[in-house]
């Protein structure tokens, strides 16, 4: 019995990590993409147990006015220099969420927690017993 709590949790666990993500990824996901090119205009430190991160800062005008964006994914490092033009890229009508394009991260982020969570309906369901 204590057995289906654990499978139960962690598959609520999956089911709200994919939920989390997909509803901060939604408008990238229904609406056409705009590109632009940014300049790094410096980095934001973290620190946490296992160090310094590093994220960087991107400035760029769409026209309508200036946007100054953080990259969501941090490194081991600050890069890339200062002064580099990046490609962004942003859902229509939302400059505000600009980030360099990582398809195949986020595909491989959405892969994994699927394949997790039907492992655990899998087990749920005794296919995996025995």
């Amino acid at each position: 019995m204590a057995e289906l709590w654990f499978i139960y949790g962690a598959m609520a666990l999956c089911l709200f990590s994919l939920w989390a993500i997909a509803r901060h990824d939604w408008l990238r996901l229904t609406r056409p993409t705009q590109r632009i090119m940014a300049r790094v205009i410096g980095h934001r430190k973290s620190m946490n147990g296992d160090g310094t991160s590093w994220a960087a800062r991107y400035a760029f005008d769409d026209g309508s006015r200036n946007y100054e964006v953080v990259d969501q994914v941090f490194g081991p490092r600050s890069g890339p220099p200062v002064g580099t033009l990046v490609e962004l890229a942003y859902p229509q009508g939302r400059p505000d969420l600009a980030r360099p394009p990582r398809p195949w991260l986020w595909l491989g982020v959405y892969c994994a927690l699927l394949a997790m969570t039907a492992i655990i309906v899998a087990k749920a369901a005794g296919l995996l017993d025995g």
